[in-house]
């Protein structure tokens, strides 16, 4: 019998800065769908526990791997549990960090910590997942936002990182083509429940977009996890190195 397309069973995945926000819904969507998933995470346990359980009692299997993505050796030591457990099938790069603060303000260690995390964790993650996706059909998926296009109000220092990641994406999605490994990156627009809501305009970029688009203006995280989800399946296996727009048309009325 013909699997489904959106049926992950005995794929294993790794979704860094998986047990939070659109990252936790990244990580029990895949799970629902059959795959092993390895949530990555840093600082908080309490989230990371509370993912994990839900996914299990859902019926799903994944397990948490602590890691600083802005470390070599961290990094390494992740992928090395990957290839002793047995390979690896989708990478989803959900890690993010920066500073919300004009971009003339941001200091050098917090555009550094963003550049790391953001963009060159991508780097490091696929170079260690290559050789683990080999003769899998492996997928990348990368996370980015409308700031790597737009000029949003304190959010330069994210912003350029976002748009170093979508075009890292482009290079490597040319360069694992030939390993039958797919790349591809989501750009989401306002997500509730996310870190955005930590931004010092939040209540004004929320009911400035209202103003422009309506009510519906905030994408739940599990539109954007379909998106994810799409492009880590055999139907989107024509799609090479392109970015995604996951906004409600946000993007259209800015």
């Amino acid at each position: 019998m013909k699997r489904a397309a959106l049926d992950f069973r005995g794929s294993r995945a790794l979704v860094t800065g998986g047990t939070r926000g659109l990252g936790a819904a990244i990580s029990r969507r895949l799970a629902a769908l059959g795959a092993h998933v390895v949530m990555n995470y840093l600082r908080d346990q309490a989230s990371a526990r509370a993912t994990l359980q839900t996914i299990t009692d859902q019926g799903g299997t994944a397990e948490l791997a602590r890691a600083n993505l802005v470390h070599r050796a961290e990094v390494d030591g992740l992928f090395d549990r990957l290839a002793s457990a047995g390979g690896l099938d989708i990478l989803v790069h959900n890690a993010a960090l920066g500073a919300f603060k004009p971009t003339l303000d941001v200091r050098t260690n917090q555009w550094d910590l963003s550049m790391a995390t953001n963009a060159r964790a991508l780097l490091w993650c696929a170079q260690r997942a290559r050789p683990l996706m080999a003769g899998r059909g492996g997928r990348v998926v990368s996370v980015s936002s409308l700031g790597s296009q737009r000029v949003l109000p304190s959010y330069g220092a994210i912003g350029v990182t976002k748009a170093a990641l979508e075009s890292l994406t482009r290079y490597l999605a040319l360069e694992l083509a030939a390993d039958g490994i797919g790349v591809n990156a989501v750009s989401a627009g306002l997500i509730a429940g996310t870190s955005i809501g930590r931004h010092p305009q939040h209540d004004a970029l929320v009911d400035a977009a209202r103003a422009r688009i309506g009510e519906r203006a905030l994408a739940d995280p599990d539109e954007v996890a379909s998106v994810v989800l799409f492009l880590c399946s055999p139907l989107a296996s024509a799609i090479v190195g392109q970015t995604i727009v996951v906004d409600r048309g946000l993007s259209l009325a800015l």
